[in-house]
C-alpha cells in the first residue's frame, strides 16, 4: 500500500529545470519583483523618450526662463471638476529685495491633451510627431519647470534617460564580453598563459579608478563630434570594468574544470572550444547575470558624476549628469531647485537595478530558502 502511494506521488511530481526553479524563486521575492518593475519603467522611459517627452531636448521657451514646475489640477477655479489643466505664472518683484517670484495665475490656464502633435523625433528608425501629452492647441506645459534657457526639464530628463542608459548598457556589455573571455580562458588553460593574463589583470586593477578616469577623459579631443566623444568615453569606462569579472570567473573556472562532467567531456575527445561553450560558460551564466545587474547602477553613477564635472557626455547630447552640471552654480540652484530633478531618476534607477540584482542573486542560489 505504501509503495502504491509513493508511486502515485512520484507520477504526479513535476520536475523543474534550474531556470524554472530560478523563475519560481524570483517571483516569490517581492523586493526583486519591485526592482524588476522599476527597471522596466526606466528602460521604457529610455526606449520611448521621444514619445513620452512633450518637447525636444534642445527646444526653448523664451517666455519661461527658470519657470517653476506646474501642478496638474482637475478642480476648476470656479468649483467643480473639469478636464486636467495646469496654471501659468505671473512674475512679481519684491520691492525690497528686487527678487522676482512666480505666482500661479487663474488667468493663464492651459488644458492638457493626450496624443498631441509636436516636434518630430525618431524611434526605432521611424520618424514620429505624436507625443503622449502636451498643452491643448500647442500651448506650452512645463510639469518640472524650465532651466535658464527655457528648456523643459521633464523633456530633457527623459531624453537624458536614453543617453545614460545607453552608456550603461554599452559599457556593461563590452566589459562583460571582455571579462568573460579573459577570465574563462585564463582559468581553463592555466599555466604560463594564466600567469601572464593574471599579472595583466593585477596591473589594470592597481590603478586608482577615479584619478585614472579623470586623466583619460582629460585627453579626449574637445573639438570632436559629440557622438565620437560618447564612444571614446564609453571605451574609457570599459577599460577598468572588465578586470573584476575576469578575476571572479577565473577562480570559478579553476574550481569547475576538475568536476566529473568536464572530465567526461575531455575523455570522449571534446575540443577545448566545445567544453568552454557547452559546459564552462553555461555554468557561469548565473554569476555573469548578477554581475551585470550590479554593474549597471555603478556605471550610471560614474557617468553621472563625470558628466556633472563637465568631462563626460558633451553637448548637444544630454544625460542626467550633464543636466546636473547646470546646478553647480549656487545662485542657479537657489533660483531653480527643480534643476535637481535628475537626481530622482538616478536614485530610482540605482535602487531598482540593485534590487533586481539582489533578487536574482537569491533566486539563483541553490541553497537559498524558498
Amino acid at each position: 500500500m505504501v509503495d502504491v502511494t509513493m508511486n502515485a506521488e512520484a507520477a504526479n511530481h513535476v520536475s523543474l529545470s534550474y531556470w524554472q526553479l530560478v523563475r519560481k524563486r524570483f517571483r516569490a521575492n517581492r523586493y526583486g519583483m519591485a526592482g524588476m518593475i522599476g527597471c522596466l519603467i526606466v528602460l521604457s522611459c529610455a526606449l520611448f523618450s521621444g514619445f513620452l517627452a512633450p518637447y525636444g531636448a534642445q527646444s526653448k521657451d523664451k517666455a519661461a526662463l527658470y519657470s517653476p514646475p506646474q501642478t496638474i489640477s482637475i478642480f476648476a477655479p470656479e468649483g467643480g471638476l473639469t478636464r486636467p489643466f495646469v496654471r501659468g505664472f505671473d512674475e512679481e518683484m519684491d520691492p525690497v529685495t528686487y527678487e522676482f517670484t512666480f505666482v500661479p495665475s487663474d488667468n493663464k490656464i492651459v488644458p492638457l491633451a493626450l496624443f498631441v502633435q509636436g516636434e518630430p523625433y525618431t524611434m526605432l528608425g521611424i520618424e514620429f510627431t505624436t507625443h503622449l501629452f502636451g498643452g491643448a492647441d500647442g500651448a506650452k506645459v512645463h510639469l518640472l519647470g524650465t532651466d535658464g534657457l527655457g528648456r523643459d526639464v521633464l523633456s530633457r530628463m527623459l531624453h537624458g534617460t536614453k543617453i545614460t542608459i545607453l552608456m550603461a548598457v554599452m559599457v556593461m556589455a563590452a566589459a562583460c564580453v571582455i571579462g568573460t573571455m579573459v577570465g574563462v580562458s585564463s582559468g581553463y588553460f592555466g599555466g604560463t598563459y594564466d600567469l601572464i593574463v593574471q599579472r595583466g589583470v593585477e596591473f589594470v586593477k592597481s590603478f586608482p579608478d577615479l584619478p585614472l578616469y579623470l586623466a583619460l577623459v582629460a585627453v579626449l579631443p574637445r573639438r570632436a563630434d559629440a557622438a565620437a566623444i560618447f564612444v571614446m568615453f564609453a571605451a574609457i569606462l570599459v577599460l577598468l570594468r572588465w578586470a573584476d569579472l575576469a578575476r571572479e570567473l577565473r577562480g570559478k573556472v579553476v574550481a569547475i574544470k576538475s568536476v566529473d562532467f568536464v572530465n567526461a567531456a575531455v575523455a570522449v575527445g571534446a575540443s577545448d572550444g566545445r567544453i568552454i561553450r557547452r559546459h564552462i560558460i553555461p555554468n557561469m551564466s548565473s554569476h555573469i547575470l548578477v554581475w551585470a545587474t550590479y554593474t549597471l547602477p555603478e556605471i550610471i553613477l560614474l557617468e553621472s558624476f563625470l558628466s556633472f564635472l563637465g568631462v563626460g557626455v558633451q553637448l548637444p547630447m544630454v544625460s542626467w549628469g550633464s543636466m546636473l552640471n547646470q546646478a553647480r552654480d549656487i545662485q542657479a540652484l537657489t533660483a531653480a531647485p527643480w534643476l535637481l530633478a535628475p537626481v530622482g531618476m538616478i536614485v530610482i534607477s540605482v535602487l531598482a537595478f540593485n534590487a533586481l540584482g539582489d533578487g536574482l542573486r537569491d533566486a539563483m542560489d541553490p541553497y537559498s530558502n524558498d
